[in-house]
């Protein structure tokens, strides 16, 4: 049965695994071509394993006030890293796509208290079904409970995440800009879909950046 809870620092080796399994690194050393990737789901941007000098996911784990993992018999299949940006912005250790991020929605105006979705996948087996809509719903209500404006994600249009996007409207997300941005797989451009959903305090003066 799966169960929702917030993540706590012992659950950072398990994030990672669930992380990696999921990377689209991985799943293309397996032999997976584009559209499988596409129908599967996958993520560009899976963190390097917890190390003394750079606790990556246990940091997130430990500073953020919107990151969830769903458990199956006590077991991590999924988890939903998200963060408000003054969160992002505390962290000590950012890598060159959180940087972007901020940079982005700064330009934007978006407000600090905007929850940012900035990973979430479950295990492939049957374990983690259901895992994500479970995440999504609690965090989206953690969010509006705290106060929060909107919640945002990110999700690749080309190549195309075609699960990830049916996830992120199935919850609420609806895309309200397009950027470019370079895919870390392969160093090309590649074209990022900004997906959002207001919650009940959102401004409606603010608007969505410019496409590029």
């Amino acid at each position: 049965m799966i169960e929702v809870r917030k993540a706590v620092s012992d659950d950072a080796l398990a994030v990672w695994n669930v992380a990696k399994d999921r990377s689209k690194k991985r799943r293309m050393q397996d032999g997976l071509s584009e559209g499988d990737l596409a129908r599967e789901g996958f993520l560009l941007y899976p963190l390097e394993p917890d190390s003394p000098d750079q606790p990556n996911y246990r940091e997130r784990i430990e500073l953020s006030s919107h990151f969830w993992v769903a458990t199956n018999d006590d077991r991590v299949v999924g988890f939903y890293m998200a963060y408000t940006f003054e969160e992002l912005g505390s962290f000590h250790h950012h890598n060159a796509n959180d940087r972007k991020v901020l940079e982005y929605f700064k330009a934007w105006g978006c407000e600090l208290n905007c929850v940012y979705v900035a990973q979430f996948a479950r295990v492939r087996s049957s374990d983690g079904k259901g895992a994500m809509d479970r995440m999504s719903e609690r965090c989206r209500a953690h969010a509006a409970e705290s106060g929060a404006p909107a919640m945002i994600c990110e999700i690749s249009l080309k190549p195309p995440n075609e699960a990830s996007i049916t996830a992120a409207l199935r919850n609420g997300f609806r895309r309200v800009a397009t950027r470019i941005k370079d895919d870390p797989t392969t160093g090309l451009n590649r074209v990022s879909g900004t997906f959002m959903q207001t919650l009940s305090t959102i401004h409606s003066t603010q608007k969505p950046p410019s496409s590029e």
